[in-house]
């Protein structure tokens, strides 16, 4: 059935093993043996790095993603990880899923040569059951990124220049009180940074043996309230192997351009940004594959005072997939108002409250074996939602809020949320959560239609039920003493009423539809820390595990098993080393761990990326990335959907005026 889906179409296209205790003794000695040679490092500037921070000042990053609301780090109750800017600088991702492989909280998996998968707690899916990672919400600078057409995220069509994030937020568990729905497991919140600290020129090129890409940034100011910043990028990627040593023939290539401004006045502040962008792609034996798109965005902020703000946002959004023979292309318009107030009432509450409005307008082009039934709608999705921040004592407050959306196909659903928070002192704290969410039906849950020559072999359900899952956390943060700090968290979902597939009730069996026919529940652990092994350099491991434990209800056909809810791994680790070496010269690895997948079957594996950086002039810094460099190639998904990664090297060089 994969074959006649568009997206799951897209999806078809040395040094040995070493251990982790090996990796830290080689980055020590090297680390060591530079550092000796060189004076004390630049101080870094808080407008460009974090990478001079204390812990306890990384604990203080402020966030917005947990509340709606600025709030730090430390004292946020959920399960959230801060990819900083310097972060991703350092790591030498050129790209937004390798730049989420820094998130323990996060499974990134690489399919292809352009196709990513992204989870959170499992269900990342299973391409030859046509399900897809659809729990997981994406968001740039606010604008939902998630498919209304298919569930998930279309990753190849979404970037940003990365020297211009500020961070990414990445919130393991439910948020679909403030976010709405597809926020099951989780948030992806990339935020970009403020045209006030991107002045001037900067000028980046890289090449490597199995990418070129290059990048210019130019900003300024109209007048002492108003910033801009104008950019343009493009990369070439190179074609992936199959498992047999053939070429997989899906090199691709992409430009984007965009802008922001960003006025400041004394109580408001607006913001408009937009980008284009064009992509081709290649795939083996077929036409390549086209994608366009665009989007603008607008947001006002006002402050009423220290105690009270409204936002205004509004976003335009444009998407086109297609080929030069029309298989299988959509064009999807996506029209976003939003509005939002935080408020305090006396001194014990803090009341967030707001309401949206979004229309996805598309057109579909039906292929022989793959039709939709009607080809075009506009869905109209509304929601209004409020969530209170109570103190209920110097040491304990309470958050309780919630969300009503109004779903083209579903109706109305509540989507509540209840945390508690109780700060110990300034280095610990504790929290628990409890909430719900759910997964919206889709087009292709509702109005599909699949063909095996004449004959209809399976269609969507006009009933098809939201996914929804009910979620209970409970986490400690802590930093004991000022070198070592850490976050714990343990969940423990419910799911019900997950997509199956089933006969036709009467003896014909076929055509097959979609049910909701299977539930279970998942658990968990996930931790991760820093701790700086000296002023210098500073490591940070991560772990997390999954385990599912599903069931069809009565009546289920069974059919494909319980494995269609995803292969995902129990299991995955990390270390990240981050050196200073000196003055001018940075080293950084990760080291990863991914366990075996179980159906289809997959070993576990390792693997380890590093990048050494060296400031050759204080404008400009030359650095050399490594990446996969314990296998000359492997898998991270079984075939034939998963392509054999080679290891590679990149050389970048950039240029800061």
């Amino acid at each position: 059935m994969n074959k006649h889906n568009p997206r799951a179409a897209a999806a078809t296209r040395g040094w040995h093993q070493s251990t982790l205790p090996q990796a830290l003794v080689v980055a020590a000695v090297l680390g060591g043996a530079m550092r000796c040679g060189w004076a004390d490092p630049l101080p870094a500037n808080p407008a460009e790095e974090l990478g001079g921070m204390s812990l306890e000042q990384l604990a203080n990053v402020q966030v917005t993603s947990v509340s709606k609301s600025v709030e730090p780090l430390r004292t946020a109750p959920a399960a959230i990880y801060v990819i900083s800017h310097d972060d991703i600088m350092r790591s030498g991702a050129t790209s937004i899923p390798e730049a989420l492989r820094l998130a323990p909280n996060l499974e990134v998996t690489q399919l292809s040569s352009s196709d990513y998968v992204i989870s959170a707690r499992g269900f990342g899916g299973s391409p030859g059951a046509q399900n897809f990672s659809d729990k997981l919400l994406v968001l740039i600078d606010g604008r939902s990124v998630y498919s209304p057409l298919y569930s998930g995220v279309y990753l190849d069509a979404q970037d940003v220049m990365l020297q211009d994030v500020d961070r990414i937020e990445v919130i393991s568990g439910p948020g679909a009180t403030l976010w709405g729905a597809n926020a099951m497991n989780g948030v992806i919140n990339i935020i970009t940074r403020s045209a006030e600290v991107t002045d001037g020129t900067l000028v980046s090129a890289a090449a490597g043996t199995m990418e070129r890409n290059a990048a210019v940034r130019y900003g300024g100011r109209l007048d002492d309230d108003t910033a801009y910043r104008f950019y343009g990028m493009g990369f070439h990627r190179e074609a992936l192997d199959l498992p047999s040593g053939a070429t997989a023939s899906d090199a691709w290539s992409k430009g984007q351009a965009g802008f922001r401004v960003d006025r400041t006045a004394t109580d408001d502040t607006t913001t408009v940004q937009g980008d284009v962008y064009r992509a081709t792609e290649n795939q083996l034996q077929q036409a390549e594959v086209m994608i366009d798109g665009a989007n603008l965005l607008g947001r006002w902020e006002h402050r009423f005072g220290a105690q009270s703000e409204l936002q205004v946002q509004a976003y335009y959004d444009l998407t086109e997939r297609f080929s030069p023979t029309g298989d299988g292309a959509f064009v999807l318009r996506t029209y976003d108002l939003q509005i939002q107030q935080s408020v305090a009432l006396g001194s014990s509450h803090r009341l967030v409250w707001g309401a949206g409005e979004r229309i996805n307008d598309y057109d579909i082009t039906s292929t022989s074996t793959l039709l939709f039934v009607p080809e075009d709608r506009a869905l109209t999705l509304g929601n209004v939602f409020a969530q209170d921040t109570i103190a209920l004592s110097r040491s304990l407050s309470a958050t309780v809020g919630m969300k009503m959306e109004d779903d083209p196909y579903s109706g109305w659903s509540a989507l509540p949320d209840g945390r508690l928070a109780w700060t110990l002192n300034d280095a610990n704290q504790l929290w628990a959560a409890a909430s719900r969410a759910i997964r919206s039906p889709t087009p292709f849950d509702v109005d599909v239609v699949e063909k095996v020559g004449p004959e209809v072999f399976l269609t969507g359900n006009s009933r098809f039920q939201p996914e929804k899952v009910w979620a209970y956390e409970v986490g400690y943060r802590a930093q004991p003493v000022p070198v070592l700090s850490f976050s714990v968290s343990a969940y423990y979902n419910v799911y019900n009423d997950l997509r199956t597939i089933e006969p036709d009730s009467s003896t014909t069996f076929i055509p097959l539809h979609w049910g909701n026919l299977m539930g279970g529940d998942t658990y968990g652990l996930e931790l991760w820390g820093n701790y700086r092994v000296t002023d210098w350099w500073r490591l940070s491991p991560g772990f997390s595990t999954v385990h599912k434990r599903l069931h069809f209800e009565p009546g289920a056909s069974g059919l494909l098993g319980l494995a269609q809810a995803g292969d995902d791994a129990s299991g995955h680790a990390s270390l990240t080393s981050s050196m200073d070496l000196g003055r001018n010269v940075t080293f950084d690895a990760m080291l990863r761990y991914v366990s075996a997948l179980p159906d289809p079957a997959l070993p576990g594996y390792y693997n380890m990326n590093a990048r050494l950086g060296w400031r050759a002039m204080r404008n400009l810094e030359l650095s050399v990335t490594g990446s996969n460099l314990l296998n000359a190639r492997h898998l991270e998904f079984p075939a034939p959907y998963g392509e054999e990664i080679s290891r590679s090297v990149i050389a970048q060089a950039q240029w800061n005026y």
